[in-house]
């Protein structure tokens, strides 16, 4: 009788042992998922990665299609273009904006000096210099300044969600150091 109790003594022990796994397997599994998206909730992308969007970005002021280039953009996105000028703030107005200056066939060089990245978040900023047609047949504008962009992770995809371009303009020989920070 000793040995029947001892034998179901250790199949309760073991069934218990099973269903212990059996939770353990299940509430981890359930948190895998869980510690996977926290994991990629936060992206820090590498100075590649940043210089990647930036050319993204470059790649698509140069296309000259506006929508194009207002799809890299929040729908919330803020664009100060100038110095002194008034942010134009939603990808509407910030289409619209590149609407009216890509007609003008301007040529830029954005040389990107200062990389920083965060959590879903990365600052790009560096000089930028914009060649466009002159008021008058065969001649060019050049604007110069700072640019800063802050691109952050939204829905899966890097956006523009801040940009400064500080552009103002400049003579052939004025130096773009002179330049105050962006807005």
């Amino acid at each position: 009788m000793t040995a029947s109790r001892g034998a179901d003594w250790s199949k309760q022990v073991f069934v218990l042992r099973l269903l212990m796994m059996l939770m353990v397997g299940a509430a981890l599994s359930a948190a895998g998922p869980a510690r996977a998206d926290a994991q990629s909730a936060c992206l820090k992308p590498t100075d590649v990665e940043m210089v990647q969007l930036l050319n993204r970005w470059r790649a698509e002021f140069t296309s000259g299609n506006a929508e194009r280039l207002a799809a890299l953009y929040a729908d919330d996105a803020t664009l100060v273009a100038t110095k002194e000028g008034a942010p134009v703030k939603g990808k509407d107005a910030i289409r619209s904006y590149y609407s009216d200056l890509l007609g003008r066939h301007p040529k830029i060089s954005i040389t990107p000096s200062t990389l920083t990245a965060a959590c879903n978040s990365a600052v790009i900023s560096g000089p930028v210099v914009y060649r466009f047609k002159g008021e008058r047949k065969g001649t060019r504008a050049l604007l110069g300044g700072r640019c800063t962009t802050e691109f952050a992770l939204q829905n899966g995809t890097w956006q523009i969600v801040r940009q400064s371009l500080a552009a103002d303009p400049r003579s052939i020989g004025d130096p773009i150091d002179r330049v105050s920070p962006p807005l």
